[in-house]
């Protein structure tokens, strides 16, 4: 094996090790010395690909990144109405940081745990979000399919209104699916709340 393909395996030996015991254990709670050990490399290893811990954190965080940024790839090919792309992205990534346990022991010590760092991570995977949503209405702003209004701020009310249906939700109530989650905030932003509003 070269040497470049035997440094690419301990990287990933040592992100996926990471990923497991964050994953089981929190973030909090892991040391880079068990990191080490669980990915048969010496302590001193972890810190020839990584400064610290939280760096290691964030590269499995730009994995997940780069899936998202995949996944919008993917959806800008199928030619969607402005609603059903924003939906799209919206609740698929929100069902995968869900379901990815990784993403979910994240979101879920950040909330429990709040510090900097956590608040951080959950914002940078947010603002991914924020940023293309913010996009999105504007070019459909600029081709006259939607009224003008400010796009930043909107973004940030779709997001938070699909994360509070898709998840805050279900802590009290059962859950929605998605043609529930669907139906209501295509209702909010395509209706509104008045009767007979424009």
């Amino acid at each position: 094996m070269s040497n470049e393909l035997e440094k690419k395996r301990k990287r990933k030996n040592i992100l996926d090790a990471a990923r497991d015991l964050f994953t089981e254990f929190g973030y909090r709670s892991v040391t880079v010395s068990q990191i080490a050990e669980k990915a048969s490399v010496a302590k001193g290893t972890v810190y020839l690909y990584f400064k610290d811990k939280e760096s290691l954190f964030y590269a499995l965080i730009d994995e997940f990144l780069t899936e998202i940024k995949e996944f919008m790839s993917d959806v800008e090919k199928w030619d969607l109405p402005l609603a059903d792309k924003l939906h799209s992205v919206i609740y698929n990534i929100f069902k995968f940081r869900h379901e990815q346990k990784f993403l979910y022991r994240v979101s879920m010590e950040a909330i429990k745990f709040p510090s900097a760092f956590s608040k951080r991570v959950t914002e940078i995977l947010d603002d991914e979000i924020c940023n293309y949503l913010e996009g999105e209405l504007q070019l459909a702003i600029d081709r006259k399919e939607i009224r003008p209004c400010n796009p930043k701020i909107f973004s940030f009310v779709i997001l938070n209104i699909y994360s509070a249906l898709a998840f805050k939700w279900e802590e009290k109530y059962s859950p929605l699916d998605e043609k529930q989650v669907t139906q209501t905030v295509t209702d909010i932003l395509k209706y509104g709340l008045v009767k007979g509003a424009t």
